[in-house]
């Protein structure tokens, strides 16, 4: 992909500067370091961790009552509730949920919940989008937050815009990147955009892979995203008008059939007749995670077509997961840090629990060889080779 620069006198401040690919001598690994291991019998979904208190939120796994625990780092449980009805619930849907601040965000289809660390209720705001997916207590996204200087706590809060029955040609030169709530008084910020030479706003619509994936901590200074069709990371800065600091571009990794039609095309139906195939056979950047300056971008291959073809007689989606491949990019301080970086290991990083270190998130019979009577997490460093 082709971008165009107007390259300033050397006196002048770039206010966003393009990152070249990292120097392919540097190599990273992840190392298992340490594990949580949880005295929980439920299988659990983890969903955020809290660094300067050591507590992790979990979630019980396709759980109807909203059955939620506040857990330490020893795997203790100190708070639980369930969330679904009764006085403390914030109902059935949720879209995103994680601490912010000695607060925990519940993010709805309709409104903003605020909890305390015991799991009561304290507050909340109206916020209404539409999201495409309406999931029973497990959560879309990482929940991604921002602390401006002045010391409030801000969190993402896109909730991944439903689908429109007809697209306006300049969809994307209107597309609002970041939406940001106070959770002290609920006022909505948007902003962030796409910049002009970006493939998507050359014209095309790629179904469903114009999702966006978000990382920022209250450490950060600044918001990363992603689209997961994109190969621009964009890292926005909410105290300069939402402007673009830094856009690097992240190589697209085969196989990777990415399929679009014209803005023009750009409709619901379109999206439903395009839809799978880009899920099936084009790469995506589907995951962000990191600590401060530190992001790790998760990218998944598209299924690799020989293995499609040796199963096209078998539905079972079992059969395709072995085509799949993942990766991780390392960001750091506005750079590409060397290579892409392979994950061979049962499923994926789920969240970062400390600098540089990543929680290992995947089924139990997965990731042991044998039955326990507890369920065991590995957490992994992002070590550079030697």
């Amino acid at each position: 992909m082709f971008r165009y620069f107007v390259f300033a006198c050397g006196f002048l401040l770039m206010l966003s500067c393009k990152e070249k690919p990292a120097s392919s001598s540097i190599d990273y690994e992840f190392v298992k370091v340490d594990s949580l291991v949880l005295d929980i019998l439920e299988t659990v979904q983890v969903m955020d961790y809290h660094h300067e208190k050591g507590l992790y939120l979990l979630v019980k796994q396709a759980s109807l009552e909203g059955h939620y625990f506040v857990v330490n780092d020893s795997g203790d449980i100190v708070a639980e509730n369930k969330l679904s009805e009764g006085p403390d619930a914030f109902g059935m849907v949720l879209l995103r949920a994680g601490f912010i601040g000695d607060e925990i965000l519940f993010l709805s289809d309709k409104k903003a919940f605020l909890y305390d660390l015991n799991l009561k209720p304290l507050r909340s705001y109206p916020y209404e989008q539409n999201p495409r997916v309406r999931m029973i207590h497990s959560a879309l996204d990482n929940l991604s937050t921002f602390r401006f200087s002045d010391e409030e706590n801000w969190a993402i809060a896109n909730l991944n815009d439903g689908y429109l029955t007809q697209y306006p040609t300049d969809y994307f030169d209107t597309l609002n990147l970041v939406h940001l709530i106070n959770v002290n008084s609920g006022q909505v910020l948007i902003g962030g955009k796409l910049e002009e030479g970006d493939e998507f706003r050359l014209g095309e619509f790629y179904p469903f892979m114009d999702k966006p994936v978000y990382f920022s901590d209250e450490k950060s200074k600044l918001i990363s995203t992603i689209l997961y069709g994109g190969s621009t990371l964009y890292q926005i800065d909410p105290q300069q008008g939402f402007q673009v600091a830094n856009s690097i571009e992240l190589p697209r990794l085969e196989p990777d059939v990415l399929s679009s039609v014209p803005m023009a095309e750009a409709n619901l139906a379109r999206v439903k007749e395009f839809r799978g195939d880009n899920v099936k056979f084009a790469g995506a950047f589907d995951e962000m995670m990191g600590y401060g300056n530190e992001v790790l971008v998760g990218y998944r291959t598209g299924d690799d077509l020989k293995i499609v073809a040796q199963n096209e007689n078998k539905s079972e989606v079992e059969e395709l997961l072995p085509a799949k491949k993942r990766y991780y990019y390392f960001i750091k301080n506005g750079k590409l840090m060397g290579n892409e970086i392979p994950w061979l290991l049962p499923g994926s990083l789920k969240i970062n629990v400390g600098e540089g270190k990543y929680l290992q998130y995947a089924d139990q019979a997965e990731l042991h060889e044998t039955e326990k009577e507890y369920q065991c997490y590995y957490i992994y460093e992002l070590r550079q080779k030697d």
